[in-house]
């Protein structure tokens, strides 16, 4: 799936979210490289009065990379390590996920539980960057970083932000929990959304 960018619809939300709502800090979970979401949300921070914009990436190579992107922006801090711990996932086993009725991954099953058994691996270990948190509060927090953590970091990060930005919310397993029970609590309202962009996205401003 490629990186999120001002030439995607989604891209184009976010960018329109963070100005239209006076959004000054951005927590984002899965940066990558820091050439896709993250270019698109500091594109629109950079014009606000005190912007803050920390940047979630796990992989070493690409938060290296994410850093250089990143060097001449004070403002942005960068995070190597993984949001959510093993421990702390919310599907225990493979079935938990595949059985969902949030699960919308569009793969076969051995494909998705070769990536799951990979997750687990992965996850192992130390304790999650989100589970760490104690009084940090942000803005918006963006969240498309593992596929089977997207409820964790959702859970994690819901009562810390006034806006929430979800990809893969449609037609996958990441963000699709999330966006379910966003929809269903009268304390959020969905403010863009679209099944046709990429996997499906989201974008949710808490109301009270």
């Amino acid at each position: 799936m490629p990186e999120i960018t001002l030439n995607d619809e989604f891209g184009r939300a976010i960018v329109t979210t963070i100005q239209r709502l006076s959004i000054q800090s951005v927590i984002e979970i899965g940066s990558w490289d820091g050439t896709g979401s993250t270019a698109v949300i500091a594109s629109a921070l950079r014009d606000m009065p005190e912007p803050r914009l920390v940047c979630v990436e796990p992989d070493i190579h690409r938060h290296a990379a994410l850093q250089r992107v990143v060097s001449g922006l004070p403002w942005v801090t960068t995070v190597c390590r993984r949001s959510v711990s093993a421990a702390s996932l919310t599907p225990r086993c493979f079935a938990d996920v595949w059985d969902s009725p949030h699960n919308n991954l569009p793969y076969e099953e051995h494909l998705v539980r070769e990536w799951w058994g990979e997750t687990r691996a992965r996850h192992a270990g130390e304790l999650g960057y989100l589970e760490s948190l104690t009084t940090e509060r942000w803005d918006a927090a963006l969240i498309d970083g593992c596929e089977f953590a997207g409820y964790d970091d959702f859970r994690l990060l819901k009562d810390r932000v006034r806006v929430l930005m979800l990809d893969d919310a449609f037609h996958a397993y990441k963000c699709s929990q999330a966006h379910w029970e966003l929809s269903r609590d009268p304390q959020w309202m969905c403010i863009w959304c679209s099944a046709f962009v990429r996997q499906g996205a989201s974008i949710w401003a808490r109301l009270t």
